[in-house]
């Protein structure tokens, strides 16, 4: 059998709409696919039912695919797992967009099982991407707000432009990255990466490798906003890490990261307000 799993709630609600225009250009691969809405069904057994003959399409993003990963860990799949872009954030499929076939469809199921995760607030989530502490985790919560308020397209390069300029409060933090302490101050952004992408394109951690044992902490820290905004369009191609006073690359298996004040975290592209602490695991 083959399955279409999709999200309403999805693009601005608009994660059905798309659900007829994948079937019809996937029909002469895979035939008569099952549409099976994400809000009606327990993910887990769904998952556990399906059988090594079963294709499932998971039409979505970041978001959802987070959400899908976390409710399948543990489980023993069986099935086919494909992802088909659909949403507005990316970032995973831009990292492994070398696997993506002419159909459009990616085969993840290796990129789902023994996922890294982070603890914050006593909580344990599994992450696809990264985790981010500081202000891609405010840009965040903002593309967050105005979605929720309507806004069709949202930019979040132009939304953290605007903090950077005006409104970003710079915390200190302390890092611990596989037992060794660092501090450091008037600190931008400290980002625990699985992938290399976040936030929409930006390539903040280029010489991660999600298929190996170690997590990447992209730290920048020190920096003037002016200078910040002067090279923050390298980052797309990850050109940034050549400014090693204020950006600090260090791969590891356990991050553990603290503020001297809270701020908002990013999972995903998913936001916990009011976060000073987090470890970061990759076993």
């Amino acid at each position: 059998m083959n399955y279409i799993l999709f999200n309403p709630k999805a693009n601005s609600d608009t994660g059905e709409k798309s659900v007829p225009v994948v079937k019809e250009k996937l029909k002469a691969r895979f035939g008569e696919i099952v549409s099976v809405n994400l809000i009606d069904i327990n993910v887990a057994d769904f998952i556990r039912t399906c059988s090594k003959e079963d294709n499932v399409i998971l039409l979505g993003g970041d978001g959802t695919l987070n959400k899908f990963a976390n409710a399948i860990q543990n489980i023993e799949m069986q099935c086919n797992l494909y992802l088909f872009k659909a949403g507005t954030g990316n970032d995973f499929l831009n990292d492994i967009e070398n696997n993506i076939d002419s159909d459009g469809l990616a085969l993840i199921n290796e990129y789902v099982k023994h996922l890294p995760y982070v603890i914050v607030n006593d909580q344990k989530h599994y992450f696809i991407n990264g985790v981010g502490l500081g202000i891609d985790g405010q840009v965040c919560k903002i593309v967050e707000e105005k979605k929720k308020a309507g806004a069709k397209k949202v930019s979040y390069a132009g939304v953290c432009i605007k903090i950077a300029l005006f409104k970003y409060k710079f915390p200190n933090a302390t890092i611990i990255v596989d037992g060794v302490t660092v501090m450091r101050k008037r600190v931008w952004l400290t980002a625990a990466m699985n992938g290399r992408y976040f936030g929409g394109g930006l390539m903040i951690a280029p010489n991660q490798d999600r298929k190996n044992n170690e997590l990447t902490m992209a730290c920048v820290h020190s920096a003037t906003r002016l200078f910040v905004l002067m090279v923050f369009m390298s980052v797309f191609k990850g050109k940034h890490v050549k400014y090693k006073k204020v950006v600090n690359m260090v791969k590891g298996r356990k991050i553990e990261v603290m503020f001297d004040r809270p701020t908002t975290l990013q999972i995903d592209g998913e936001v916990i307000d009011n976060v000073t602490h987090y470890i970061a695991i990759k076993e």
